[in-house]
């Protein structure tokens, strides 16, 4: 597409004032390979803009509202990246903001009610310890000596994901204690390109997920809940169900068993939509 040669051009001073945006800024674009000016005086060194850098700042401003970085807007703005592999971490991100905001708004209303819906589970490495207890109070202690054996033995907890218990089936789901050999915990770690025993690697995976608020006897109903939604709607599961700790109990004093926010997850075989 040819544009005029007698295009409106723009002094770096107008540009920052057109654009809401600093100098510093607006070069540092440029720095990053992002934004080339239209024209630069030779003589004089300064910068003249069109109305396609402009619109390439108002592109760039937008990607940054999602919380993309310079690099990742850079390169998905002039095609560098590989396009599925960027949608799938585009995918997760978004799950991860979706549960997230679904958890805060059931905190925040201190909702019974449930809510289900899709999500995409990322890939993640995790350090899996079979657990247990006869009470609800002795998995929590279990849980916390759990995490304080990882962190002793030298690995690094992945705090941008959440820890997670899997279950064998739907039976041991409707047991809130479940047993030792039936319940394993799993703690998201840093990846070891190693052989380690101890490590656990899930895929990414689709899945259906609920949630609820309230005390450990939600748990029965969302259950069975999740699992009628999985028949209903002819969905495959793939992998063991998981309980996923959104906040474990014993990382804030305020947080009582009556307080608490479950998130049931059964992945799924991937939907053609």
């Amino acid at each position: 597409m040819k544009f005029p040669d007698n295009r409106k051009l723009f002094s770096i001073k107008e540009m920052c004032e057109i654009c809401g945006i600093s100098r510093a800024s607006l070069l540092r674009l440029e720095e990053d390979g992002f934004l080339k000016p239209y024209r630069v005086n030779p003589d004089t060194g300064y910068r003249y803009y069109d109305m396609q850098n402009v619109t390439a700042v108002g592109q760039y401003q937008r990607m940054q509202t999602i919380g993309l970085s310079r690099k990742e807007i850079a390169d998905l703005y002039y095609e560098r990246v590989d396009s599925a592999a960027f949608l799938n971490e585009l995918r997760q991100k978004f799950a991860r903001l979706q549960r997230f905001l679904n958890e805060y708004e059931m905190r925040h209303d201190r909702s019974k009610s449930f809510s289900v819906f899709y999500t995409a589970l990322p890939a993640v490495t995790c350090y899996c310890v079979p657990i247990g207890g006869s009470s609800l109070e002795e998995v929590a202690v279990n849980s916390y000596l759990a995490h304080e054996k990882c962190v002793r033995e030298g690995y690094r907890m992945l705090g941008s994901e959440p820890l997670m218990a899997l279950y064998d089936d739907l039976g041991t789901c409707l047991d809130p204690l479940g047993s030792q050999k039936d319940r394993t915990l799993c703690i998201p770690v840093a990846e070891d390109p190693g052989n380690d025993p101890k490590l656990w690697h899930f895929p990414y995976s689709e899945a259906l997920s609920i949630l609820g608020f309230g005390s450990y006897e939600l748990l029965e109903g969302l259950w069975r809940r999740l699992f009628d939604e999985v028949e209903k709607r002819g969905l495959e599961p793939v992998g063991s169900p998981r309980l996923v700790s959104l906040v474990a109990p014993y990382a804030g004093a305020h947080y009582t068993l009556n307080d608490y926010c479950f998130e049931c997850v059964v992945p799924i075989k991937e939907r053609k939509l």
